[in-house]
């Protein structure tokens, strides 16, 4: 019960941790590019867990046979697919659309413990999982082009695919849940970062990385440090002692906090139909929960 309880505790820190990184990707974007931005991303975050994990053993802390396959499709689903389809999504959408369409995160995350881990969701969740469903489609279908949303139903498909990664990386990282997770998360961001280089080195055409105002490096660190290489530690730490659909219904926070932040410090907004769907999927939300 103890490990619960601490195990929560740290989700809910969590959480408002990543409600935040909205907000902070939609405003480094405005001065480099989504993949130059994953990948500084990695590279701070490997910067401070590699150190950590080798000092734990490295590779030989983890279980033997080493789940290659497992790490491997971890890193490609949970860190270069899902960043790079958010990086681009801010580019796109907003952030307050970007943040509730991924108010599908627990469903999603559900139904994939339910058809891989045997989890078995009650029919409250399910009927949540129906009406988060229905909340985000009207979101996305009625979002409108403006300054923070170039074009909203490109953003919202990109954002999708992050639902759908994130799902897939939540399941795999349950099966390595009792592995050192320390070793588990620095092996997966440095991947990352070295799967980044020919993406990053095409995308910058031979160009040197761009010059970057002190304010964006800060959110750089920030989304390195503690958005990605502590919160993902908590994360995969966090699935040792809960199951895989009850740590996925505590992401119903991250677009609440998203939404608020984006309102409060970019001025963003939603039309009448996105209310009512951000409404019908903050009750899936809370019936999922």
């Amino acid at each position: 019960m103890a490990n619960r309880a601490v195990a929560m505790t740290m989700l809910l820190v969590l959480m408002i941790v990543w409600g935040t990184t909205y907000i902070s990707t939609k405003s480094v974007i405005q001065e480099t590019t989504p993949i130059v931005l994953a990948f500084l991303r990695f590279l701070c975050a490997s910067a401070l867990l590699v150190p950590l994990a080798v000092l734990r053993g490295g590779l030989k802390a983890l279980p033997r046979p080493i789940p290659w396959g497992t790490l491997v499709t971890m890193s490609v689903c949970g860190y270069v697919i899902y960043f790079v389809a958010f990086n681009y999504a801010m580019v796109y959408t907003s952030a307050v659309q970007g943040s509730l369409i991924q108010a599908l995160i627990p469903a999603a995350v559900a139904t994939a413990a339910a058809l891989f881990l045997r989890e078995r969701p009650s029919a409250r969740r399910l009927l949540g999982i129906a009406l988060s469903l229905v909340g985000v489609v009207l979101v996305i279908v009625y979002g409108t082009a403006d300054t923070n949303a170039r074009n909203p139903l490109l953003g919202g498909i990109l954002m999708l695919s992050t639902v759908l990664a994130w799902a897939l990386y939540t399941v795999l990282a349950k099966r390595v849940a009792n592995a050192d997770q320390i070793v588990v998360t620095a092996f997966n961001m440095a991947l990352a970062a070295v799967l980044m280089i020919p993406l990053v080195l095409m995308e910058l055409h031979g160009h040197l990385l761009p010059l970057l105002s002190v304010g964006s490096w800060l959110n750089v660190v920030y989304l390195g440090l503690v958005a990605s290489g502590g919160a993902f530690l908590v994360y995969n730490l966090a699935l040792r002692d809960l199951e895989a659909s009850a740590v996925g219904v505590w992401m119903n926070l991250v677009p609440i906090v998203g939404m608020v932040t984006a309102v409060l410090f970019l001025g963003e907004s939603l039309n009448a139909w996105q209310i009512v769907g951000a409404a019908v999927a903050l009750v899936g939300m809370w019936l999922s929960s």
